[in-house]
């Protein structure tokens, strides 16, 4: 299809190919079902106009800063660009949030924490089976969950807390240990794919759609975002008016 030229500058047709390819792979992952030739006509426009952005916005940081390094005068011209919009309001926060609660929905979550011994070629067996019913012993000696992770575990540090997590996102043998525990209930020693396992079950979140203060600060990040994107994307409409754009 041949290279284009962005106020002179030459984006060649290889490296359009290169987006292309990357824009269509994301495509068909997001939009499956969606005819193929319709995919791949519409991933070339896309990737050409984010290179001619690209190349747009390069061009204007030169121009700003012409003795600076490329990266750091286009990041310091995105920040002036960018830095004018300001936090979201609260009402609008609430807005958002009572405007598109039911996609905030979560599945049941766990927190737990665990002791492991981990079982490979360093570590036999026996060896980690010892090794976990010595921590199992501390902790009927009555010494703290916490305390006994960060001495004896293979994985120490904060106590052996892992943070909330859902089912799925740990292996199988795992979860169908820690999500029947009660509250604030020690498991035996058990065994996955890892080696030796004990584990405590710290919190439970029921499924369902959070509270606002739960998510306020995830709204106002990605209300911020868009803003600043939304003056970006205006900076470059105005850049791209005045742009000579030629296909060579």
């Amino acid at each position: 299809m041949g290279d284009l030229v962005v106020n002179g500058e030459a984006i060649e047709d290889a490296e359009i190919r290169r987006e292309t390819a990357a824009m269509l792979s994301l495509m068909t992952e997001r939009m499956p079902g969606e005819n193929p030739a319709t995919l791949r006509t519409r991933a070339r426009e896309w990737a050409e106009d984010n290179l001619i952005e690209a190349a747009l916005l390069r061009q204007a940081a030169a121009l700003t800063e012409p003795d600076a390094e490329a990266k750091p005068r286009l990041e310091r011209l995105i920040e002036r660009i960018t830095s004018p919009a300001s936090p979201p309001r609260h009402k609008d926060v609430v807005a958002w949030y009572l405007k598109n609660r039911d996609s905030l929905e979560e599945p049941e979550q766990i927190r737990a924490a665990h002791i492991v011994k981990n079982v490979d070629e360093q570590h036999p067996e026996a060896e980690a089976r010892a090794a976990i019913e010595r921590a199992r012993n501390e902790l009927a000696k009555g010494r703290s969950f916490g305390e006994v992770a960060d001495e004896l575990s293979d994985c120490p540090g904060n106590g052996g807390d892992l943070g909330f997590f859902a089912r799925g996102q740990m292996v199988p043998a795992f979860e169908q240990v820690v999500f029947n525990l009660d509250e604030n209930a020690v498991s035996e020693i058990f065994r996955t794919e890892f080696g030796f396992h004990i584990a405590k079950l710290l919190e439970r979140r029921p499924a369902g759609i959070p509270k606002l203060e739960e998510v306020q600060s995830r709204i106002e990040e990605q209300l911020l975002r868009e803003k600043k994107q939304k003056r970006l994307d205006q900076y470059v409409d105005q850049l791209r008016a005045r742009a000579v754009i030629q296909r060579s």
